[in-house]
């Protein structure tokens, strides 16, 4: 019997319209205007199919392939997976698409309901403005939003908090043997993550000087956050300080040549680039479902900055690129489509939350796994269990062998190698002068 769960945000959408899914999977909608809409009002934005499903198998992944039926020829558009052995309310992305009213689905291991609701949102203008994207680590930016930064390069700015230096065993240095004490592997290891997020996104055009290294440290943000006025040393290296891992930068930050690993020369740090790059869209990790410590303290930490700073951005887009007791999500093979992360939220929101997705070209995908691939903290080989684990759930999973690239050992390339880059899209609420500012996150 399939478990029941349900997949729920409170969500503000811009369009809403019943839906039906006929025995054929063609869906019909029953506002004729929205099925009008033109392919100027379609393709710029987000589409979401909400559905009742019914896995048919305990392992075979439940799978919806989504079919343009606009031109003569019926083209696959991508293919979404969801969860074996559940039943409930699902969000299926139909975003990429030039029409509404020519679309059909193909059904294996699961049953719809005839039932649906579309829900549409608009997506923010990232070309408006200066885009700043908060990664908490090196390798952050690149899983959340490297098919946003490929499209906007010149319009993007990074900012990665911590080198991610903190290694937790000798033996789990990069290279066996290269460093004999913690200390000097540790070092080593935030240096070359450090040079990584200097480099890899020139990739995709983006300069340079818009790429910044805060370099405060690994699993210390939270502790920074709750007395910002303490130091706080590296886990592994104690002697070292932020400015260690700077000498890339093309900016300079208000604390260079001084710095501690404190909350408060982090937050006016942040402060100085906010003023400085002034940006429009910030994408920053969803600190109620990105569960990581460092990925929700960054995010509070961008909220003390904005309150003390002379600017606030206009759109907030958040990511989630951990989950809390969830694995391998997205579902499926690299290069199938992305879904809503899986939360039950049952309170509505007191802010018009949209989901933001973007779709990503198989070339933009493969650039994006390029650039995972640069990422030294990404390579190396899963153990033997686990590399018998993943054959057991691919052989299982009822998708074509053919369908599972195997681009690294690292589950982020099957998980974050995906059709689309999805965000809950928010937007800041600014209070009167001298009030605190309210943003979006106060909820």
């Amino acid at each position: 019997m399939p478990i029941q769960r349900d997949h729920h945000l409170p969500l503000a959408p811009d369009w809403e319209c019943k839906a039906n899914v006929d025995h054929n999977g063609i869906i019909q909608l029953a506002d004729p205007a929205i099925a009008a809409l033109s392919t100027g009002d379609v393709r710029p934005n987000t589409w979401m199919l909400e559905i009742r499903y019914r896995a048919t198998s305990r392992w075979k992944l439940p799978a919806v392939t989504i079919i343009d039926r606009s031109n003569s020829q019926p083209t696959e558009l991508f293919t979404q997976y969801f969860e074996p052995n559940e039943t409930g309310k699902r969000l299926i992305n139909l975003t990429g698409i030039e029409s509404l009213d020519q679309l059909q689905l193909t059904l294996k291991h699961l049953t719809l309901e005839r039932d649906a609701t579309l829900l549409g949102f608009r997506n923010p203008d990232l070309a408006s403005g200066p885009i700043l994207i908060i990664a908490p680590h090196p390798d952050d930016a690149e899983l959340a939003a490297f098919g946003v930064y490929s499209q906007h390069p010149k319009n993007t700015w990074i900012i990665t908090i911590t080198a991610g230096e903190r290694l937790k065993r000798l033996d789990k240095q990069y290279w066996p043997g290269l460093d004999d004490s913690l200390e000097e592997a540790s070092q080593r290891k935030g240096f070359i993550r450090a040079w990584n997020s200097a480099t890899t996104p020139l990739l995709a055009g983006v300069p340079a000087e818009q790429l910044i290294m805060l370099g405060y440290f690994n699993d210390t943000l939270a502790a920074l956050h709750e007395k910002p006025d303490t130091v706080v040393p590296s886990h592994s290296a104690p002697t070292l300080t932020p400015d260690a891992y700077r000498q890339w930068n093309n900016l300079s930050l208000p604390t260079d040549g001084q710095a501690q690993n404190t909350g408060e020369n982090l937050q006016r740090d942040l402060a100085s680039l906010l003023n400085n790059i002034k940006p429009t869209t910030i994408i920053t990790p969803h600190p109620d479902i990105d569960p990581h410590p460092d990925h929700i303290a960054s995010t509070r930490h961008l909220q003390s900055a904005i309150a003390h700073c002379g600017h606030s951005p206009k759109h907030l887009l958040l990511y989630a690129n951990h989950l809390k007791s969830t694995r391998g999500f997205p579902r499926g093979p690299a290069h199938a489509g992305a879904g809503v992360w899986p939360a039950q939220a049952s309170t509505p929101s007191s802010n018009d939350d949209k989901i933001t997705s973007f779709p990503l070209s198989i070339e933009t995908q493969k650039q994006k796994a390029l650039a995972l691939h640069s990422m030294h903290d990404l390579g190396g080989k899963p153990g033997l269990e686990r590399q018998l684990k993943r054959k057991a759930k691919q052989l299982f999973s009822g998708a074509p062998k053919i369908k599972w690239k195997t681009y690294s050992g690292h589950d982020f390339f099957q998980t974050h190698v995906k059709s689309h880059e999805v965000f809950i899209a928010l937007k800041f609420k600014p209070t009167r002068c001298n009030d605190p500012l309210v943003s979006a996150l106060d909820s």
